[in-house]
């Protein structure tokens, strides 16, 4: 559980409340972009898609997290998550993420630095991927035509 620093798993998970170990075929649904979430994930094997606008936006693997840190907050979410590859996750409670955090100095920050979840942030790799696939759509017709 790198993302929360040198602390021991025990000891998290009694910070945090009920944590539960879950394993989930491709395909499945995490987080609906737009959606109300009260649910945070950390990655302990495989992998997830994430998605803005319905487009690839980038890779979550082993060791990344993702989801609500906040219990009081009504934002919806700004991405999607997929999983594409049979994966395995601690999934903990808004509320639990956020006892630990209180009790644990620098896990907030840890965590935020870490969370997909910055609208500005998916925004930018949206538009980044956007432009990628222009830019070889555009080199593909250019050859086309030659």
């Amino acid at each position: 559980m790198g993302v929360f620093g040198p602390v021991r798993a025990h000891d998290v998970r009694s910070l945090a409340g009920p944590v539960v170990d879950v394993e989930v075929p491709a395909g499945t649904e995490l987080v609906r972009e737009g959606a109300p979430m009260g649910t945070f994930f950390v990655i302990r094997s495989g992998a997830a898609t994430l998605l803005s606008a319905d487009r690839i936006v980038g890779t979550l693997g082993t060791g990344d997290c993702f989801g609500e840190i906040d219990p009081l907050s009504s934002e919806p979410q700004s991405y999607g998550v997929i999983t594409s590859e049979p994966t395995r996750l601690l999934t903990f409670s808004a509320f639990g993420i956020r006892r630990l955090c209180e009790a644990m100095p620098g896990a907030r920050e840890r965590i935020r630095a870490r969370l997909p979840n910055r609208t500005a942030e998916v925004h930018s790799l949206a538009e980044a991927s956007a432009r990628s696939r222009a830019s070889s759509a555009a080199s593909v017709g250019t050859a086309a035509s030659a």
